[in-house]
């Protein structure tokens, strides 16, 4: 699922944050969240996969931890937050 993050500066250490706690490495190429670069006005696109694709893990919201690892480096983590309860609701709904 693709959200728009107009405030995502592309730092891209929520995807390292990510894959390492999934497979305790930084490999961005793993990671169940992706910083992609729009076409045109501030910010990135952030991708959240809803399946595994045979490298990246699906987004679980990190269930076993209080809070979802790559808030813990977002600068922009209130942003991230909702993006990550509106992925995790909708994917509820879906179920």
């Amino acid at each position: 699922m693709k959200f728009d993050m107009p405030t995502c500066g592309g730092c891209r250490t929520c995807e390292l944050g990510c894959s390492f706690r999934h497979e305790e490495e930084f490999n961005p190429a793993i990671s169940s969240i992706k910083i992609i670069n729009k076409n045109g006005g501030p910010g990135f696109t952030v991708l959240l996969a809803e399946e595994g694709d045979g490298l990246s893990i699906p987004c679980d919201g990190c269930k076993d931890f209080p809070v979802p690892v790559c808030l813990d480096f977002c600068k922009e983590r209130d942003d991230l937050e909702k993006m990550i309860k509106e992925f995790m609701a909708q994917r509820k709904e879906v179920v």
